[in-house]
């Protein structure tokens, strides 16, 4: 009885303790008068784990959207190594705007600087044979699409020649005291006009000096202007491609999950009879290998159980993932995945015209990035060659590109012919439609009319 009292005298002790502490806490909060703020607000974070940047602290906007390019550039690295599909986006834009056809020719203004637009023909298809082991313009074009920008340092040799080297985007990094400039020194006011770059070991960060502006040719896509680091072009789609992959492993697993077949046997009787078939009273599992053969009575009814994955409905699933990549890449579906087998001769016609626009406008805007080391080729051999100063006002280049839409050239040819018949287009022209000089055809064909050719 004694045992009893104590217990419950110790019971209300503590509920008392506890309902004291309770109002002590509550009374607590009532004085504090505390209630949420925009800071303690703003260090909330979103469920998908991004910070937004208008939460960041003022001054780290620039360095938030450095670090991201960063990132997206690892990311794009990554996937033409290992996507097939972006692997294949990335060949097609290397073939159709810088691959086997892209050539370079100056031409003259007036009629006596020809030899010289010939000769800056010549010094420019030296310029690439002897940096070939280091420069190509299909890599230069590779680079700026996957990294989002390509730096070009130029050596100036002795001889007049010109040698370059591609610079890694990591060796051009923004030094501890100045990060918000992004490794590009520009300007006070005008983030356009660079003055120099910073150039940095890439495995140590370590400061390795600062290289003229004049010295480097940089390219960047996929941004304004007034931004000082390119965007992959990779980097709309790196989601998507992720989410195929995703997409594409599941289907695999489930292949291999329905594969697995189990034999389900059902035997009439008596709970007495069942347990005869083990001793521990249930039904034993049993093991078949290919080729067993089963001895049962009538009662003994066997069914093949697999689970149903629906794959009817997953196929749809990734044509759709396959259709948000080939949107991203603004590249039609039987560009991306190598399959036309699902559009017609007609319907291929029409979605390949976007295509031809965005090669036609990559084309025009390498042909403008590589006229800068043109220019820089030809100031460098200038002096030593005695050329005129104004070599540049005299002669003009002609960019030639890979041929983007294949049709019945020999057809087109004929009509080209009585377009020239009746003074609409010029012998010039055609043989340029052809992937041909015009005035080596010129010369080619005077020397062969020449009397004892």
């Amino acid at each position: 009885m004694l045992t009893f009292l104590a217990d419950t005298l110790a019971r209300w002790q503590t509920q008392a303790r506890y309902r004291r502490r309770v109002s002590e806490q509550l009374l607590q909060l009532v004085e504090r008068k505390t209630s949420l703020k925009d800071d303690d607000v703003a260090g909330w974070q979103q469920i998908s784990g991004s910070t937004p940047q208008s939460s960041l602290p003022v001054g780290s906007a620039s360095a938030w959207r450095a670090t991201r390019k960063l990132h997206l550039r690892d990311q794009a690295r990554q996937l033409v190594s290992e996507n097939p599909h972006a692997r294949n986006l990335l060949r097609l834009m290397e073939i159709y705007v810088a691959g086997a056809g892209l050539e370079l020719t100056f031409q003259a203004h007036r009629p006596e600087d020809q030899e010289l637009a010939n000769a800056a023909t010549r010094l420019w298809k030296e310029f690439l044979s002897r940096n070939s082991r280091h420069f190509s313009p299909r890599e230069y074009a590779r680079r700026a699409w996957r990294d989002g920008e390509v730096f070009l340092r130029l050596f100036p040799m002795p001889d007049g020649s010109l040698e370059v080297r591609f610079i890694d985007p990591e060796a051009i990094a923004p030094l501890p005291h100045a990060p918000e400039d992004e490794g590009i020194v520009t300007l006070p006011g005008d983030v356009e006009s660079v003055v120099a770059y910073h150039h940095v070991d890439p495995l140590t960060g370590q400061w390795q000096g600062d290289l003229p502006a004049e010295d480097v040719i940089h390219t960047r896509i996929g941004i304004d202007s007034n931004e000082r680091r390119g965007i992959s072009l990779f980097a709309p789609i790196i989601d998507s491609l992720s989410r195929f992959d995703h997409w594409l492993e599941t289907e695999l697993t489930a292949r291999k999950l329905q594969a697995s077949l189990v034999l389900w046997r059902k035997i009439q009787g008596t709970p007495a009879q069942l347990s005869q078939m083990s001793e521990s009273g249930h039904t034993p599992r049993e093991r078949y290998l290919p080729g067993s053969i089963l001895t049962t009575s009538h009662t003994t009814d066997l069914q093949f159980l697999s689970p149903n994955t629906n794959f009817g409905d997953a196929v749809p699933l990734g044509r759709l993932l396959l259709l948000c990549v080939a949107a991203g890449a603004g590249l039609p579906e039987f560009m991306l995945s190598s399959d036309a087998s699902n559009a017609s001769y007609s319907s291929t016609m029409v979605a390949e015209g976007p295509a031809v626009k965005l090669f036609e406008s990559e084309q025009q805007f390498f042909a403008r990035e590589f006229e800068q080391l043109s220019r820089a080729v030809l100031r460098a051999a200038a002096i030593t060659r005695g050329w005129p100063e104004d070599l540049l006002d005299r002669i003009v280049p002609h960019w030639s590109f890979p041929q983007l839409v294949n049709r019945d050239r020999p057809r087109e040819r004929l009509a080209d012919v009585q377009l020239v018949e009746k003074g609409i287009l010029s012998r010039a022209e055609v043989a340029r439609r052809d992937h041909a000089d015009p005035h080596t055809m010129r010369r080619e064909l005077n020397e062969e009319a020449a009397p004892g050719v």
